[in-house]
């Protein structure tokens, strides 16, 4: 997880992934997730919130591992920050596979009506 980067996308949202490639026109990044954050109506602090690109469970199983997204270097910002540890470690959170159940069988989500 090193060689995660920080752009603008074309919507004007913070995104972070792994970059996977570049080329002169284009920056591939693997998994990548938007930064989104809103006062919380409460007490006004703000609320910092990682959603992913597309989430895993609408992707066949085989395609998971290469979740690439090409970014064209012409409609994005890129940023050189160092992002904090908690942001990292949200974005790997969000990324990493659920833990089995304890009989090996993953918890099964339903996203659709059968």
């Amino acid at each position: 997880m090193s060689n995660i980067k920080t752009i603008i996308d074309h919507i004007g949202r913070t995104v972070i992934g792994e970059q996977i490639s570049e080329t002169e026109t284009t920056l591939t990044l693997n998994n990548p997730v938007i930064i989104h954050v809103q006062p919380n109506p409460q007490n006004g602090q703000l609320q910092v919130q990682s959603i992913p690109y597309i989430f895993m469970e609408f992707l066949e199983t085989a395609s998971r591992a290469a979740n690439h997204w090409i970014f064209n270097k012409s409609s994005i910002v890129r940023s050189e920050v160092q992002l904090d540890s908690k942001i990292l470690q949200q974005y790997n959170n969000i990324n990493t596979p659920a833990p089995q159940s304890p009989q090996g069988e993953p918890e099964i989500i339903k996203l659709f009506e059968d």
